[in-house]
C-alpha cells in the first residue's frame, strides 16, 4: 500500500519553516546525547510507520470519529516545536482530503527523559480515567524505537505558551507567545483570568481522599499553554502531568487529615503559580500579588466543585471559617516545609526575597473570603 509522503517543518515565532537538509547533522538543542536532527527525524518516521501506520491510523480515527484507512491519509506534516529538558516535542497533522488530525509528539531521548514519558503516560491514563476533564492532553499511544521513546496525544489547538515579560514602559507582565501571529502583552484581566484557570485546573484533578495533585510543573517551562481570543474568551491547558502524588505523607499508619492535605495543596500552589523566568529562559522572575488573589479564586472554583468537598469539608461557608482560622503566624510557620521544598532550586533566592509579604498577601486574602 502507498505510503503517505511526510513533511518536515520547525516551528518559529515567525511561522513554520522548511528543515534545512544542510543543518539535519546539528544536534537537537538542550540534548546531552547530542542527537542529530536527521537521527530525530527519522526515528519519528519510523515510530509513524509503526504496524504498517495501524496505531497512527487507530489514533487518528479517535480524534476525528471516524473509520479511515491509510489510503485516506494525503500527508504526514512532522513538525519540531520545542526542546525541553526531558523532552523534545514535536507536532504531527494527519491530513486526509478535507479533515486535519493534529496531534503533539513528545519524544524522549536521554534515559531520564524516557523514564519520564512512561511514567507521564501513565499519569495521563489515570487522570483520564479518574476524572473526564479536557484540561490535560488525552494518550493515544506510548512506543519506542531507535533508541528513543515516544508519546503521541491530544494536541491543543490554538493554545500557546505565555510568561511575563518586561515592555518598554511600565511592569512586568505576562506576554503571549502566538506562534504565526506574533507575542503580545495581555491585560491585567486576562492574566488573572489565566492565573484563576490554572488554579482551578490544578484543584479539579486534585484528590482530596488520596491527596494526590499534578506536579511537578513551572511556567518557565511553558507547561500551562493558553487561547486568548479577548478578555472574555480565555482558556486554559496543562500540557504535561509529570507526577501525581501527595505533597505531605504520614510517617505512620495515620492518614494525613484531608483539611490538612488540602491546606497544604494552597499553599504551595500559591507559590508555584508565581514563578516563572523572563520570556520564559531570563532570571527567575515572581509575579505580581493579583496571582494570589486569582490563585485563590480559582482554587475555591475547582475544590469545591468536587463532589467529595462536602463530605471531608462541610458547607462554602465552613471551609472558609476553617481557612479563616489561621493566624498569621500560623501561616508563616505552615510555609516553612513548603519553601523548604525549594531550598535546591534556582526559585529559592527569588522565593525566600518574597515570602514574607507573599504570607501576608494570602492571609489578608483568607480573611476577607466570603
Amino acid at each position: 500500500m502507498k505510503k503517505p509522503p511526510m513533511r518536515y517543518l520547525v516551528s518559529s515565532p515567525a511561522g513554520d519553516v522548511p528543515v534545512d537538509a544542510g543543518r539535519l547533522e546539528y544536534p537537537l538543542e538542550a540534548d546531552p546525547l547530542k542527537t542529530p536532527y536527521r537521527v530525530y527525524f527519522r526515528a519519528i518516521s519510523d515510530f509513524l510507520e509503526r504496524g504498517n501506520y495501524h496505531p497512527l491510523i487507530n489514533a487518528v480515527n479517535m480524534r476525528l470519529g471516524d473509520d479511515l484507512s491509510l489510503s485516506a491519509l494525503h500527508e504526514i506534516i512532522i513538525r519540531t516545536e520545542k526542546h525541553g529538558a526531558l523532552y523534545h516535542p514535536a507536532s504531527v497533522e494527519c491530513l486526509t482530503a478535507d479533515k486535519k488530525a493534529k496531534f503533539g509528539l513528545n519524544v524522549a531521548v536521554t534515559e531520564s527523559g524516557r523514564s519520564a514519558l512512561k511514567k507521564e503516560f501513565d499519569v495521563l491514563q489515570t487522570l483520564h480515567t479518574q476524572y473526564d476533564l479536557p484540561y490535560v492532553p488525552k494518550p493515544f499511544l506510548l512506543d519506542e524505537t531507535d533508541s528513543m521513546t515516544f508519546l503521541l496525544e491530544e494536541w491543543f489547538e490554538g493554545f500557546h505558551e505565555f510568561h511575563i515579560a518586561k515592555p518598554a514602559h511600565g511592569k512586568e507582565r505576562l506576554k503571549l507567545w502566538e506562534y504565526g501571529k506574533g507575542d503580545r502583552f495581555l491585560s491585567d484581566a486576562q492574566s488573572f483570568e489565566i492565573y484563576r484557570q490554572i488554579a482551578m485546573i490544578l484543584a479539579l484533578y486534585y484528590d482530596i481522599e488520596t491527596c494526590c495533585m499534578i506536579f511537578p510543573w513551572h511556567h518557565a517551562a511553558g507547561d500551562f499553554v493558553a487561547r486568548v481570543e479577548d478578555e472574555a474568551l480565555i482558556d486554559v491547558r496543562l500540557t504535561t502531568a509529570r507526577g501525581y502524588e501527595p505533597f505531605i505523607t504520614s510517617h505512620d499508619e495515620d492518614s494525613v487529615p484531608p483539611a490538612l492535605a488540602v491546606f497544604y495543596f494552597l499553599l504551595h500552589l500559591s507559590v508555584q503559580i508565581r514563578l516563572d523566568r523572563l520570556d520564559g529562559v531570563g532570571d527567575v522572575v515572581w509575579a505580581d500579588e493579583a496571582s494570589v488573589d486569582a490563585a485563590f479564586s480559582g482554587f475555591l472554583a475547582g475544590i469545591e466543585s468536587k463532589k467529595t468537598f462536602r463530605e471531608y469539608f462541610g458547607s462554602h461557608e465552613e471551609f472558609l471559617t476553617l481557612l479563616r482560622s489561621f493566624s498569621i503566624e500560623d501561616l508563616t510557620t505552615a510555609f516553612e516545609p513548603v519553601i523548604a521544598q525549594y531550598e535546591k532550586t534556582k526559585d529559592f533566592p527569588v522565593i525566600a526575597g518574597n515570602v514574607g509579604n507573599h504570607i501576608a498577601r494570602l492571609y489578608a486574602i483568607l480573611q476577607n473570603s466570603r
